[in-house]
């Protein structure tokens, strides 16, 4: 396993995103081979960045986690948007509910302080398990997802991290291009 912030993993991180990005211009241009000169949309082309760097992070930082096996495998790829588009639709409702609880909680509520916080915990849980990659699997403890989503806010900030230095070298040698 590299750690996110040594030289090895931003680097390996960078040869991973460089294939994948590769083969999802090889992908692309072999489906779009009907329709010569189309070019992809900006939302296209977003999308397979994104998709290309989590899976060249994935790929950086090894098998040692459940997350990077989830975004390795060919059937979460296909419905990543799709269950993130859930996520967000699924939060908007709950603190909706959560305010409309509360504000008739002054209507004589029986619920114990303990009761109100299991619930809580068990339903920012559930929330967590919806968006760390491989969380929804039942045989993960609260413990083991803890720690999984630690590593992958880790893995994520030094992913945004190499990105950011990319975009800097990019915008610089476009920079020296035009002077």
């Amino acid at each position: 396993m590299q750690g996110p912030s040594t030289k090895s993993f931003r680097q390996a991180f960078l040869e991973n995103l460089l294939v994948s990005l590769q083969l999802q211009q090889e992908h692309t241009s072999k489906h779009d081979s009907s329709s010569v000169g189309a070019a992809m949309s900006l939302h296209e082309r977003k999308l397979a960045v994104k998709s290309s760097a989590d899976v060249a992070m994935a790929a950086a930082r090894g098998a040692g986690a459940r997350w990077t096996r989830a975004i390795l495998a060919p059937a979460s790829s296909a419905c990543k948007v799709q269950r993130c588009r859930r996520i967000v639709i699924r939060c908007r409702g709950r603190k909706r509910s959560l305010t409309t609880r509360s504000a008739r909680a002054g209507d004589g509520g029986t619920s114990s302080g303990g009761e109100i916080a299991r619930r809580l915990v068990r339903r920012r849980t559930m929330a967590l398990r919806e968006v760390i990659p491989g969380g929804r699997d039942a045989a993960v403890d609260e413990a083991t997802l803890l720690r999984e989503a630690m590593d992958y806010v880790v893995h994520l900030r030094a992913q945004v991290d190499v990105l950011r230095q990319v975009s800097e070298a990019v915008q610089r040698s476009g920079s020296s291009i035009l002077q």
